[in-house]
């Protein structure tokens, strides 16, 4: 248990970095999708093999999804997410550059500056200024649990797409079913 126990704080010692949020959420949606493709196709690969061990993966087959997971959180959760982080991090240095190269070649050419930065950054505080003046905690708050709330819903929605796949699937197979897929 304390094996589970630390790969959950190393996941949560990544907090603290500047594009946390944005990594959680993408490497949520990637383990949720590889997780998903893998469940199917564990079910798929079992078909031929034995009738009823097939039938009982059908039957769980979102227990089955989440499994992959889990031990995808587990294993490979934290690396997911410093991928992502790292991939975020990169395009933020690259939108800056291109920004502020930007910027400078304006101010060379019209000794001003660019209206569309202007008006681009009007535009943001507009947007973000109720979010900014919130205080750092409630602030994290509102951002993790949208995020955890998004990803909550994802993983029930490709859970109840894995249980439809495996449910298809074993109609197909079957003479009553109509068509019968190869396999």
């Amino acid at each position: 248990m304390s094996f589970l126990k630390d790969r959950i704080d190393s996941i949560r010692r990544l907090s603290g970095e500047r594009n946390f949020a944005p990594a959680v959420l993408l490497g949520g949606k990637a383990i949720i999708i590889l997780s998903f493709f893998l469940s199917v196709q564990t079910v798929s690969f079992v078909h031929p093999i034995e009738k009823s061990l097939e039938q009982i993966l059908a039957q769980n087959s979102f227990l089955v999804f989440s499994c992959y997971v889990a031990l995808f959180v587990i294993i490979a959760g934290k690396q997911i997410i410093q991928i992502h982080m790292f991939a975020f991090s990169r395009l933020d240095s690259a939108l800056r550059k291109a920004m502020d190269s930007y910027s400078i070649k304006y101010w060379k050419k019209n000794k001003k500056d660019s209206e569309f930065l202007s008006k681009f950054a009007s535009a943001q505080t507009k947007i973000f200024k109720p979010f900014l003046k919130m205080g750092l905690k409630k602030r994290n708050a509102l951002v993790l649990g949208t995020i955890m709330t998004y990803l909550v819903l994802d993983y029930a929605r490709f859970g109840l797409l894995q249980m439809a796949a495996s449910h298809l699937a074993g109609f197909f197979a079957t003479p009553e079913g109509g068509i019968r897929i190869a396999s």
